[in-house]
Protein backbone atom coordinates (compact mmCIF):
# COMPACT_ATOMS: atom_id res chain seq x y z
CA UNK A 1 0.00 0.00 0.00
CA UNK A 2 1.63 3.52 -1.20
CA UNK A 3 0.17 7.02 -0.14
CA UNK A 4 0.22 8.72 -3.58
CA UNK A 5 -0.58 12.36 -1.51
CA UNK A 6 -3.10 14.60 -0.97
CA UNK A 7 -5.92 15.29 -3.24
CA UNK A 8 -7.33 18.70 -2.04
CA UNK A 9 -9.98 19.17 -3.85
CA UNK A 10 -11.45 15.77 -3.00
CA UNK A 11 -10.65 16.10 0.44
CA UNK A 12 -9.01 12.75 0.45
CA UNK A 13 -5.62 11.08 0.16
CA UNK A 14 -4.80 9.20 -2.51
CA UNK A 15 -3.75 5.76 -1.86
CA UNK A 16 -2.41 2.34 -4.20
CA UNK A 17 -2.01 -1.20 -4.08
CA UNK A 18 -0.59 -3.52 -6.50
CA UNK A 19 -1.72 -6.74 -7.30
CA UNK A 20 -1.05 -9.14 -9.85
CA UNK A 21 -4.04 -7.08 -11.96
CA UNK A 22 -2.94 -4.06 -12.03
CA UNK A 23 -2.32 -1.07 -9.55
CA UNK A 24 -5.53 -0.24 -7.60
CA UNK A 25 -6.13 3.47 -6.77
CA UNK A 26 -8.36 4.81 -4.34
CA UNK A 27 -9.95 8.15 -2.35
CA UNK A 28 -9.35 7.51 1.65
CA UNK A 29 -11.84 10.54 2.99
CA UNK A 30 -9.80 13.17 5.82
CA UNK A 31 -13.02 12.94 7.35
CA UNK A 32 -12.16 8.87 8.03
CA UNK A 33 -8.79 9.76 9.13
CA UNK A 34 -10.00 12.87 11.63
CA UNK A 35 -11.84 10.19 13.24
CA UNK A 36 -8.86 8.41 14.48
CA UNK A 37 -6.89 10.96 15.26
CA UNK A 38 -5.74 12.62 18.58
CA UNK A 39 -6.76 16.48 19.01
CA UNK A 40 -3.13 18.24 18.76
CA UNK A 41 -1.60 16.21 16.12
CA UNK A 42 0.53 17.68 13.59
CA UNK A 43 -1.15 17.81 10.42
CA UNK A 44 0.12 15.30 7.39
CA UNK A 45 2.57 13.87 9.83
CA UNK A 46 0.05 12.59 12.10
CA UNK A 47 -2.76 11.67 8.74
CA UNK A 48 0.64 9.54 7.45
CA UNK A 49 1.05 7.68 10.53
CA UNK A 50 -2.74 6.99 10.85
CA UNK A 51 -2.26 5.89 7.30
CA UNK A 52 0.53 3.45 7.94
CA UNK A 53 -0.82 2.06 10.79
CA UNK A 54 -4.04 0.73 8.98
CA UNK A 55 -2.10 -0.07 5.75
CA UNK A 56 -3.19 -3.62 5.56
CA UNK A 57 -7.09 -2.56 6.09
CA UNK A 58 -6.63 -0.17 3.31
CA UNK A 59 -5.14 -2.43 1.32
CA UNK A 60 -8.03 -5.02 1.97
CA UNK A 61 -10.68 -2.75 1.30
CA UNK A 62 -9.13 -1.24 -2.13
CA UNK A 63 -9.41 -5.19 -3.29
CA UNK A 64 -12.59 -5.64 -2.24
CA UNK A 65 -13.90 -2.50 -4.10
CA UNK A 66 -12.26 -3.31 -7.16
CA UNK A 67 -13.54 -6.73 -6.73
CA UNK A 68 -17.16 -6.04 -5.87
CA UNK A 69 -17.03 -8.96 -3.10
CA UNK A 70 -16.62 -8.95 0.52
CA UNK A 71 -18.70 -6.66 3.07
CA UNK A 72 -16.06 -3.53 3.48
CA UNK A 73 -15.91 -2.51 7.37
CA UNK A 74 -16.55 1.23 8.74
CA UNK A 75 -14.91 3.51 8.16
CA UNK A 76 -13.45 2.10 5.25
CA UNK A 77 -16.73 1.95 3.01
CA UNK A 78 -16.18 5.61 2.42
CA UNK A 79 -13.23 4.91 0.14
CA UNK A 80 -13.82 4.55 -3.64
CA UNK A 81 -11.85 3.42 -6.79
CA UNK A 82 -10.50 6.15 -8.72
CA UNK A 83 -8.70 5.98 -12.21
CA UNK A 84 -4.56 6.19 -11.58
Amino acid sequence: MEVLGRDPAREAFRVATDTPDGRIVGLLPEHVIGRGLLIGGHGHATAYDWIARHAGEIDLTLKALRSGEGRIPRPFNRMELVED
